[in-house]
C-alpha cells in the first residue's frame, strides 16, 4: 500500500486519544494507516460506508417484515383489517418470540401481564419488533390448533422476485435455513453498526446453511488477509443484501439500483475510496464571488479531483455546501 506522510498529523492527536488508540489500532496494522490523522481518516471512511449500509439494511427491514406480516395476516388473526391481522396470536411462536410480541401488547406489573387498554394495532406491533425477531420468525411450525404452517406456500408470497417459484421448493428445511442465514447476516451486520464496529473486519466466509445438530455451517472462504481480499468480502455481502431486497421487492429494487445510494455503497468499497480517505488533504475552500469565469473553476476544480481533495464551496460569506472532487477514470 502507498503511504504518505500527512502534513496536519500533529493537529489529529487530540482526536486520537478521543478515539482510544486500542480502537484506532486495527485502521494501523490491517488497512496500513501511518499515523493518528490517517487512522482517523479511515475510520471516518468506515462511518460513512456504515451509514450507507445501514440505509439500505433499513430498507430490507421494512420490506421484510411487511412481507411477513401480509402473508401471516392472509392466513392466520381475527382483529385488524385486510393485509393487517394480529397472527401472533394465532400462532405457536416459541417462548422468546411470544416474549418480545407481550411486551408491546401488554404491560408489565411485578409477575403480571395486564393487556393494554387500547391494544396496540397490528401494524403497531409489527413495527415495534427488532430485525433478530424476524429471521427466527421461520423456526415457526403450527398454528395454535396444532396445524402445521404451510411455508411453502408462504414464502412465495413473502420473496415474489425469488426466483425459484414453487412452494415445494421452499418447504425444504435447507432452503428455509439459507434464508435464514441470509436474515442473520442482515440482523448481524445491523449491529455491528449500531454497536460503532468496524464493519470491514471478517472472519471466515460461512456456507448460507444453519447449524443444526450433527450438521455444522462449513466455511465457504477463509477470513480476508489483505484490502482488496476485505473490499472484495464487503461487496459479495452488499450484493446478498441487494439480492435479497431484490427477492423481497423487485421495486423497491430496482429503484434502488439506480439511486445515489447504491452508487455511492460501491464507490466506498473500492480501493481508491480508501486510499483517498487515508490520504485525504484539508479541504480547499472555493469562493465563487472571487471566480472570475468558468474557466478558472473549471481548473480548480480539476486540480481538486486530481489531488483527491475535498472542497468548500462559499459563495461570499456564505456556505453552499461541500464537494467530493474524485477523479473518475476514463
Amino acid at each position: 500500500m502507498i503511504t504518505l506522510t500527512n502534513p496536519h498529523a500533529a493537529s489529529h492527536s487530540g482526536r486520537a486519544q478521543s478515539f482510544s488508540q486500542a480502537r484506532l489500532s486495527s485502521y494501523r496494522t490491517f488497512l496500513g494507516a501511518v499515523d493518528d490523522a490517517q487512522a482517523l481518516a479511515l475510520h471516518e471512511w468506515n462511518d460513512e460506508l456504515s451509514v450507507c449500509l445501514f440505509r439500505l439494511l433499513r430498507k430490507i427491514e421494512i420490506v421484510l417484515r411487511n412481507q411477513l406480516h401480509k402473508a401471516l395476516s392472509a392466513r392466520y388473526g381475527a382483529l385488524g383489517g385486510p393485509g393487517s391481522k394480529d397472527w401472533y396470536a394465532h400462532v405457536a411462536l416459541s417462548t422468546s418470540s411470544m416474549e418480545k410480541i407481550r411486551k408491546i401488547t401488554h404491560l408489565h406489573q411485578g409477575t403480571q401481564h395486564l393487556p393494554r387498554v387500547p391494544p396496540p394495532s397490528p401494524d403497531d406491533v409489527v413495527s415495534k419488533l427488532t430485525f433478530g425477531f424476524w429471521p427466527h420468525l421461520l423456526d415457526l411450525a403450527r398454528d395454535a390448533q396444532r396445524r402445521p404452517v404451510d411455508w411453502g406456500s408462504m414464502l412465495l408470497d413473502v420473496l415474489p422476485g425469488h426466483r425459484q417459484r414453487q412452494a415445494s421448493y421452499w418447504a425444504k428445511r435447507k432452503h428455509q435455513d439459507a434464508l435464514f442465514a441470509r436474515l442473520v447476516l442482515c440482523n448481524d451486520l445491523r449491529n455491528r453498526i449500531a454497536h460503532h464496529e468496524p464493519i470491514w473486519k471478517f472472519g471466515p466466509l460461512l456456507k448460507e446453511a444453519r447449524s443444526r445438530l450433527g450438521s455444522p455451517v462449513t466455511h465457504e472462504a477463509p477470513a480476508p488477509t489483505s484490502v482488496p481480499e476485505t473490499l472484495a468480502r464487503l461487496l459479495l455481502i452488499y450484493g446478498r443484501l441487494t439480492e435479497l431486497l431484490g427477492w423481497l421487492s423487485p421495486e423497491t429494487a430496482a429503484h434502488h439500483a439506480v439511486s445515489e445510494l447504491d452508487q455511492r455503497c460501491r464507490t466506498l468499497m473500492q480501493i481508491e475510496a480508501v486510499l483517498a480517505h487515508q490520504h485525504a488533504l484539508q479541504p480547499a475552500t472555493i469562493d465563487l464571488a472571487t471566480v472570475s469565469n468558468l474557466r478558472v473553476l473549471r481548473k480548480t476544480l480539476r486540480h481538486a479531483s486530481r489531488r483527491q481533495q475535498p472542497a468548500l464551496l462559499k459563495d461570499g460569506h456564505r456556505t453552499l455546501g461541500n464537494l467530493t472532487c474524485q477523479l473518475l477514470r476514463e
